[in-house]
C-alpha cells in the first residue's frame, strides 16, 4: 500500500515513514469491489479523499442533456477526483466503476486537515495539484480552437476526459458531434474514417473508441 501511495504526486517528497506516522494516527478504510460494482455515481456526495490502491476502475461523465458520455479507463494508484472534496458542489462529477476486482482506500475529509495537512510537503503538493487544474481549465478556454475537423474532434473529446491518456469510449451520435462540432455529417463521417484509417480510434455503432487518447491529440497537433 505504501509503495502505491508514494506513486501518487499527492505524497511525492514523502517517505515511507512519513506516511506511515500519518497513517498511524488517523481511520481509513479499505474497500474491495468485483467486476461492475459500483463504487460511485454522478451526484454522490465527496466526503472521503479516495484512492484506487489496487487493480482498475472505469469512469463514465455525462454530458447535462444525455446526448453522450466519455468512459475513461483508471489504472491503481489514482486519486478519485479530490477536487470535488472543496467547494460550492462537493459531489462527484462521473459514475465510478470497478473494471475487474479493485481495492479503495478510504480517508474522511476532516483528516485532511488535522493530520495531513501539518506535513508541509502534502500541503504543497495538494495545492499545486489543485492549482494546475484550475489552471489548466483557464487556460483551455483561451487556446485556439484547430481548424481541421480531425483536430477539432480530438480537441472535442480530450477536452472532456479527466486524464490526457489512455483509452476513452465515447457514446454519441454522428449527428450530435455534427451539431456540437457545427459540421454536417457527411463531414464528420470522413474526418473520423480518416483517423480510423490511420489507427488513431476505432467506429462502433454510437461509439467512437480511442484507444491511446495521447497518441490522439500528438497526431493532430
Amino acid at each position: 500500500m505504501y509503495e502505491n501511495l508514494l506513486l501518487l504526486p499527492y505524497f511525492q517528497g514523502m517517505s515511507r515513514n512519513d506516511i506511515t506516522a500519518i497513517l498511524d494516527k488517523i481511520t481509513f478504510e479499505f474497500k474491495k469491489y468485483c467486476d461492475g460494482n459500483i463504487i460511485f455515481k454522478n451526484g454522490d456526495k465527496c466526503d472521503h479523499f479516495a484512492i484506487l490502491t489496487r487493480g482498475k476502475a472505469s469512469c463514465t461523465r455525462t454530458a447535462p442533456d444525455g446526448t453522450y458520455s466519455i468512459t475513461e479507463e483508471l489504472e491503481a494508484p489514482f486519486a478519485i477526483e479530490p477536487y470535488s472534496m472543496f467547494g460550492y458542489n462537493t459531489s462527484y462529477k462521473r459514475d465510478y466503476k470497478a473494471h475487474g476486482d479493485s481495492t479503495i482506500l478510504f480517508i474522511e475529509k476532516h483528516y485532511l486537515f488535522s493530520d495531513f495537512t501539518k506535513n508541509n510537503i502534502f500541503n504543497i503538493n495538494f495545492l499545486n495539484l489543485i492549482s494546475r487544474k484550475a489552471q489548466k481549465v483557464s487556460q483551455d478556454i483561451w487556446e485556439c480552437t484547430p481548424t481541421s475537423i480531425e483536430g477539432r474532434i480530438a480537441h472535442f473529446i480530450a477536452l472532456r476526459c479527466e486524464t490526457p491518456r489512455g483509452i476513452k469510449r465515447i457514446t454519441i451520435k454522428m449527428e450530435r458531434l455534427a451539431t456540437i462540432l457545427c459540421e454536417t455529417r457527411l463531414n464528420i463521417s470522413k474526418a473520423l474514417n480518416a483517423l480510423q484509417e490511420k489507427g488513431y480510434l476505432e467506429l462502433h455503432r454510437g461509439e467512437i473508441v480511442v484507444p491511446a487518447l495521447e497518441k490522439l491529440t500528438a497526431a493532430i497537433h
